[in-house]
């Protein structure tokens, strides 16, 4: 685990690396970090149309607050494997010429999308707060299980962007399955609103912990939006699957660090 102790001996590094990915990520943008609340409104007001207005598939109270609670753990899962999958490869030539602790490029792509979640969570929060009372007491419960979502995060994050350098195939595999990754994970239903699901409890428990991003979703989402605190199986699974990830990237990296400078 000592790669994530780098975080705290080369700080001034990392924090440089994370003002250039925030330079690179906004530059040019008239609104800067406000278009990390574009796309979650605009992918509410389409789901809302079609699920809530249109097909009325799903009658939730305060629709589009259920959906953003989701897209809030989503969006910061998605846009972090995807930009950490390129993050050693788009510094190919600093990693080349200089030596310097290099987990430190994808950790710094989580740290940017973590400024967009928690824009994003200040955002929603006083909202949930406003329409729904019963999470004035539970709010605090998704604050904290945010720390082990973003060490899931950060491990996996790791992983990829160490996969991608060795096989170029990982980046591509990931925009690819991102898509039908989205709709497998309830982000803008529930599953005992689903048709049959609860005949077949094997595909309901598949759906549920298979998909190791659902525990954390549904533990952040309950405290947050529905008033309740989290299940302790989806409490303690965030937390384990966190430690696992973390255990995974540090394995992971030190196996083919020096080897990354060569592949590149």
């Amino acid at each position: 685990m000592t790669i994530y102790a780098d975080l705290f001996r080369y700080r001034e590094l990392f924090l440089n690396l994370f003002r250039r990915e925030l330079r690179v990520k906004y530059r040019g943008s008239l609104l800067g970090i406000a278009w990390s609340l574009v796309n979650p409104l605009v992918l509410v007001g389409v789901y809302t149309l079609v699920f809530s207005v249109l097909w009325r598939a799903f009658s939730i109270p305060h629709y589009p607050l259920f959906i953003v609670s989701g897209l809030l753990v989503w969006i910061f899962f998605q846009t972090s494997l995807q930009s950490a999958s390129a993050s050693l490869l788009g510094h190919a030539n600093l990693v080349k010429q200089v030596k310097f602790p290099r987990q430190l490029l994808p950790l710094a792509v989580v740290g940017t999308n973590l400024l967009s979640f928690c824009v994003m969570l200040a955002v929603i929060l006083p909202l949930n707060l406003i329409f729904i009372p019963e999470t004035r007491s539970t709010f605090w419960a998704a604050i904290l299980l945010a720390v082990p979502l973003v060490g899931l995060v950060s491990g996996l994050s790791i992983v990829v962007a160490t996969a991608t350098v060795v096989f170029r195939d990982v980046e591509h595999l990931l925009v690819t399955v991102m898509l039908p990754w989205f709709f497998l994970t309830p982000v803008f239903y529930t599953f005992d609103q689903l048709p049959r699901i609860n005949e077949k409890v094997w595909l309901a428990d598949l759906l549920h912990y298979g998909n190791f991003i659902t525990p954390p979703l549904l533990a952040i989402r309950d405290p947050l939006f529905f008033g309740r605190f989290p299940s302790t199986g989806d409490a303690a699974y965030t937390i384990g699957a966190a430690a696992v990830a973390l255990a995974l990237g540090a394995f992971v990296f030190q196996r083919v660090d020096d080897q990354l400078a060569a592949a590149l």
